[in-house]
């Protein structure tokens, strides 16, 4: 796998860590908000902006461990394919290959 792909894929990974971490802990304290912020899981190195969704659109994303969730226009069809578009985000699943094996290896719930 190239190393812009290697790098991109460890940089979805650690949002997708992230989100792991804000889902948890929303549903340890019971906050029950409909909505939480996460982060995009994007490729982009510097993006660090957020996501409105409900945790039932969260897990139906992280059904998948090769499905990430973007803000619109954050994707990158050179190693993903949209699957889903809204207008409050985009979700995507990694190309057969280096980017989805890398994005399951990677898979905190795997």
């Amino acid at each position: 796998m190239e190393s812009r792909e290697r790098r991109a894929g460890e940089n979805e990974a650690l949002y997708r860590e992230v989100n792991e971490r804000v889902l948890e802990l929303e549903e340890r304290f019971g906050l029950e908000r409909r909505t939480v912020a996460f982060i995009c899981e994007c490729s982009r190195l510097a993006c660090s902006e957020r996501i409105e969704l409900t945790p039932e659109e969260y897990e139906s994303v992280r059904a998948s461990p090769t499905r990430f969730v973007l803000l619109p226009g954050h994707e990158d069809t050179s190693i993903e394919r949209i699957l889903e578009r809204t207008e409050r985000f985009v979700v995507v699943e990694k190309l057969p290959g280096g980017p989805a094996e890398a994005a399951a290896r990677e898979d905190p719930r795997s």
